[in-house]
């Protein structure tokens, strides 16, 4: 059955019900969840939570916007809130999942921006050549599984401190596996990352780069300028190719008609919506959903 809406859930996977905390944090092994669906988690996404996947041993294939990649064990995979990514795990698989609320990721970043955004991205990283850091990995995950079971004083400050070490090391570790992002202050970065989160949440209404801007309190002109430093693009472009990302969600996972998809992104004229859409993809709404 090809649903109509992306499969998009609050909680868990198989579980529409919002956290009742905004720290929330959950752990369990992948095999308790994954093995109730034959191994296998369909391609969906979760409201405002984000994910480490922590695999010891074993394989299988990590799914995302009609795009396979190989598992292979050590590795740490981290899953951005509101990102597409499903799983087919081999039974023999060893690992496990941490989940927690969004607000409380950017809660132990707020002060240094370029860390935030280097984890906010969907990852897959290989420790095959580095046991001492997935040593370090698997030993502060034991340490936050303690401080969640127990209840001691200062509970909350001392997971933050384990979290911000774990995202230290997965930080490190994604340097030594990408190119080093562009060397920019703490100022540019939080004025980037404020674009990003805008531009979320402003997906049903019509900005222009000057009201985007004046959010921030800047210029237009020093908008670009950061957008052309940090990545290498204008913030038109910025803006595009979020929206341009958003509605291949929607074209791949639902049966929305391309004028549904352009009018749910906020295009007032379709045929606007597949100009832009084959300009950025080389290939129009349709002809993308086919092949």
């Amino acid at each position: 059955m090809n649903p109509k809406g992306l499969v998009n859930f609050k909680g868990l996977y198989g579980d529409n019900r919002s956290p009742l905390v905004p720290n929330f944090i959950h752990h369990e092994l992948l095999e308790t969840r994954s093995k109730i669906y034959d191994w296998e988690i369909h391609e969906h996404l979760h409201t405002d939570l984000y994910q480490v996947f922590i695999i010891q041993l074993g394989s299988g294939v990590l799914r995302s916007e009609n795009k396979e990649f190989a598992i292979a064990s050590p590795c740490l995979i981290t899953i951005p809130a509101n990102t597409l990514h499903g799983f087919m795990f081999q039974p023999e698989i060893v690992g496990e999942v941490i989940t927690f609320s969004e607000s409380f990721l950017e809660s132990l970043f707020k002060n240094s921006p370029k860390i935030g955004l280097e984890i906010s991205r969907l990852k897959q990283l290989s420790f095959a050549d580095d046991d001492s850091a997935f040593n370090r990995i698997l030993f502060l995950k034991t340490e936050i599984m303690k401080e969640l079971l127990e209840e001691n004083p200062e509970k909350q400050a001392v997971l933050q401190s384990l979290f911000q070490l774990l995202f230290l090391t997965i930080y490190r570790q994604a340097l030594t596996q990408s190119s080093p992002m562009t060397t920019s202050d703490n100022r540019t970065l939080q004025y980037f990352q404020g674009f990003q989160k805008s531009i979320k949440q402003s997906l049903q209404e019509s900005k222009s780069i000057n009201q985007y801007a004046k959010e921030l309190n800047i210029t237009a002109v020093h908008l670009n300028r950061i957008c052309q430093n940090l990545v290498q693009k204008s913030a038109l472009q910025v803006v595009h190719e979020y929206l341009i990302n958003e509605a291949k969600k929607y074209l791949l996972n639902t049966t929305y008609s391309i004028s549904e998809v352009s009018y749910f992104l906020n295009f007032k004229d379709p045929a606007y919506f597949t100009r832009l859409f084959k300009k950025y993809t080389g290939v129009a709404p349709s002809e993308f959903r086919k092949n």
